[in-house]
This record gives C-alpha cells, sequence and structure tokens, in this order.
C-alpha cells in the first residue's frame, strides 16, 4: 500500500483510474482498512526492504500494475517515471545494484533534479574518473533533466570567490548567525570533500546512517512521501559498478525509456558569481542548519565561558566549579580520564591519595582560571560534591541534544574501564587567548599542559 500510495500521488493527479487500480489490488491482496493505516506509518525505503524477500512472482506483478498506473491516463509524468525506474531496478534482477533512502528533509528542502556523487571513503579510481569525464558526465544528465553534483567541484567554486567576499555574502544571507559561525562554515565549505559531507551531514547532521558506510554510488532524488504527517524524501541509491560513465548511461536509458524531458538545466558556474539556487542554497542551509553539529569545545577563561563555535551556543546556567570541572575532564580526557575508585590495599591507597591530591591541584588551577580563589574550590574526591556537578552539566548539554551531534559524546561519563571522561577527539578540545579568535588545541597550549603534566 505504501509504494502503490506513492506511485498514485507522484504526479499530484490522482486519476479516477488510478482509484480502481488501489480497489483492484486491495481486493487481489485482501488488504483491510487497518492494513492501509499500518502502510500509512511505513517509509517507502522500508517497504521496499520487505518485499526485496517476497517472491518474483509477487515482485514481477507488482511492477506490472505500477506500469500500467503510471500510463492508465496515456502519460507517464517525469515523477511517476523516476519512481517507476527506481522500484523496478529495486525489485528485478538488472545490471544495477541500488537501494531506496527514505530520510526526514523537514529542516532543508532538496530539489528532485539533481544527481549527487557518494561515497564514505574517498575511492581514488572512481574520482579520477569522474574528473577525467565531467563534462561528458554533467551533458548525459543534463540532457536527462538533471544537474550532476560533485562535491569537489562545488568546493573549487567557492575557492574562486575570495574569504573576505564569501563572509560578507553569508552575512548578508544569515544575518543572525555569529561571526564565527560564518567563518567556520565558510571554512568548510571551501574545503569540502564528498566523504566527510557524507559522514557529517547526510549521516550526523540528517541522522540517515546508512551515509556513514556507503559505497561510491549515484544519489537520486525520487519524490515524497507523507508518513505520519511527515514529509519525507525518497532517494534512489545506485551504486556505481566500476565505470561511472557506463553506470550514468544504463540509468538514463532506463529514465528515457519511460520519459523524455524537454527541460535542460541552465545553470552556470562563473568565476566570481556567487550560486545560491539549487544544490548551492541546500549545502549552505545544511552547513547552517542548528542541528547535529560536529563542534569543537573552547574553554574560554578570559570571557568565563565554554562555547561550542560550530554550533553557535554555549554552557549556561553553570558556575565557575562545574565550568573548570569540565574543562579539567576534557584535559584529562586525553590521557583516559580520572578514575575516583579508591582502592582496598594501603599500599594502593597511597598511591591514589597522591594522585588525587594532583587532580584537586590541577582543578584549582583551573577553577582560579575562572576567576576563583584556589582555596575555594570544591573538593572533587568527595561523591557528594562531585556527582550533583556532573549532573547539572549533562542537563546542560542535555539542552543542546538537537544542535550537537551524538550529545552524550560531550558529556562526562564513567567508561568500561571505571574512569570517567569526555568521549571527543582531543583535537576537539580547545581553549582561547585573550582574542576569542586565538583558538589551539589543550593539546597544543604550553600553559594548559603544564596544568596536564602535574
Amino acid at each position: 500500500m505504501r509504494i502503490v500510495s506513492d506511485m498514485v500521488i507522484a504526479d499530484a493527479i490522482i486519476d479516477v483510474r488510478e482509484i480502481e487500480f488501489i480497489e483492484n489490488i486491495k481486493n487481489k491482496y485482501s488488504i483491510k482498512k487497518e492494513d492501509e493505516i499500518l502502510g500509512a506509518s511505513y517509509t517507502l525505503s522500508y517497504a521496499l526492504s520487505v518485499l526485496i524477500d517476497s517472491t518474483d512472482s509477487l515482485k514481477q506483478e507488482l511492477i506490472e500494475g505500477l506500469i500500467n498506473v503510471s500510463l492508465s491516463d496515456n502519460y507517464c509524468s517525469r515523477e511517476e517515471a523516476i519512481l517507476l525506474i527506481a522500484i523496478k531496478i529495486c525489485l528485478s534482477s538488472t545490471e544495477l545494484s541500488a537501494k531506496i533512502i527514505s530520510m526526514n528533509t523537514s529542516n532543508i528542502f532538496i530539489e528532485p533534479t539533481q544527481i549527487l556523487y557518494v561515497e564514505s571513503e574517498f575511492d581514488n579510481d572512481i574520482n579520477w574518473e569522474i574528473n577525467e569525464a565531467y563534462r561528458e558526465l554533467k551533458t548525459e544528465m543534463r540532457l536527462a533533466g538533471f544537474d550532476f553534483v560533485y562535491i569537489p567541484k562545488i568546493a573549487n567554486h567557492y575557492r574562486s570567490i575570495t574569504a573576505s567576499e564569501l563572509l560578507r555574502i553569508t552575512e548578508f544571507l544569515y544575518p543572525k548567525a555569529s561571526l564565527e559561525r560564518l567563518q567556520t562554515v565558510t571554512k568548510q565549505l571551501q574545503n569540502l570533500s564528498t566523504s566527510e559531507f557524507c559522514k557529517d551531514q547526510l549521516s550526523g547532521k540528517l541522522g540517515v546512517k546508512e551515509f556513514s558506510n556507503v559505497a561510491p554510488s549515484l544519489m537520486i532524488k525520487i519524490g515524497d512521501s507523507f508518513v505520519n504527517d511527515k514529509r519525507i524524501a525518497n532517494f534512489l541509491i545506485l551504486e556505481i559498478d566500476k565505470n561511472v560513465l557506463n553506470t550514468v548511461r544504463n540509468s538514463v536509458d532506463y529514465f528515457s525509456h519511460y520519459y523524455q524531458t524537454s527541460n535542460i538545466s541552465r545553470l552556470k558556474q562563473e568565476k566570481g558569481r556567487f550560486i545560491y539556487t539549487g544544490f548551492y542554497k541546500q549545502i549552505f542551509d545544511l552547513y547552517m542548519l542548528q542541528k547535529g553539529v560536529k563542534s569543537s569545545v573552547v574553554i574560554d577563561t578570559y570571557r568565563n565561558v565554554i562555547r561550542f563555535p560550530e554550533a553557535d551556543v554555549q554552557m549556561e546556567k553553570l558556575h565557575r566549579r562545574e565550568k573548570a570541572l569540565y574543562a579539567l575532564f576534557l584535559l584529562e580526557s586525553a590521557s583516559g580520564g580520572i578514575n575516583f575508585v579508591k582502592p582496598e590495599t594501603p599500599r594502593q591507597f597511597a598511591k591514589y591519595k597522591k594522585r588525587m591530591s594532583a587532580i584537586q591541584t590541577k582543578y584549582r588551577l583551573i577553577y582560579q582560571k575562572f576567576g576563583g580563589e584556589p582555596e575555594n574550590a570544591p573538593d572533587i574526591s568527595i561523591p557528594e560534591i562531585r556527582l550533583p556537578m556532573i549532573a547539572l552539566i549533562k542537563k546542560q548539554l542535555k539542552a543542546h541534544e538537537e544542535v550537537l551531534f551524538h550529545v552524550d559524546d560531550y558529556m562526562i561519563q564513567r567508561n568500561m574501564f571505571g574512569n570517567y571522561c569526555v568521549n571527543i577527539h582531543p583535537s576537539l578540545c580547545c581553549c582561547c587567548g585573550l582574542d576569542n579568535k586565538d583558538v589551539t588545541a589543550l593539546s597544543d597550549s604550553i600553559e594548559w599542559q603544564k596544568i596536564s603534566a602535574l
């Protein structure tokens, strides 16, 4: 029912003959009202994943029925054609290997005329071939009514604009964003890579886990579904079979069998010309979207804040004691974290006391950097003092769970070895100088490393 209903509403016109087709499907497979309701809660990708395991005869019957309904008014629209091809490729035995992915794109609109090259790990051979045959690939897709989107070419376009000009444009387009965030995003856009875009943006920010481990493929939007009243975008992920040009030609031939386009893309890139439409706008909107942002953590003792610059947020409602504690854990996590468990033997206990004394000394120094008197720093070796502070830090981080990518990684947590630590890479743990643009990793700061070495 999910597949059939998506096919019927693909062109936004519901013909009487299409309603008759639905009635025949319901009668043939004994589909009841509750089945229709259940089908409306499924995504297209899930529906197809179930049907892939069904009999070949059932899949063939469905494909033939979908072809008939798409041609019931003697015309197959572009939307019907692309959806039909995607379903046929996924359910039939063809030379093309593909799957359908459904994702919630309520925060960003993705146009249906683009074919995006995706990969989670850089494939040298395929990228070399794309660069060699780029004009031919672009022409093949353009004649079929598509824009070929190759991330490295997008990055080249952004690099053709000077950093100062690009910053001026983004300030105009996103007036609410902080200067620091705009600088970060423009730098990211000028250094775009396909694998980074797939893992950090499509997988991390939009939450589509398949893109964290996707083979070199072409990603084509095939339409939208309404799932539990939410608009869900559906994409065909067409795996590249060694030869990119052959994969593109085969897919274009499939498409042309059902639909001949009269719309050819006219979008042009020119040096110094900023394009703010199509995929260029979508990339900007996605990077500026404050959701699932993989951010560094900056300890800014000069302004008494701990901030996440790429996400444009900071820790709120914390006293210097909690800020100092969080900074201590960021520092100590690079060497495995802090273990507060008291040993049982006297000899081990003496070592434990010495270690706790060093930890408390480090905490006092950081507490002082946040403007406190060292002698007034709480004793963090006492659980009744330390644990409520950790809980408060966790609560304030939770407030940013929609913004930060895997917010749990930013929290102080006890690992399998019994050590309390923050589970983000040390390169993301930073400090700030007198100038708030003077940001360096804690591991590169002489001042912080002196504290760490105590």
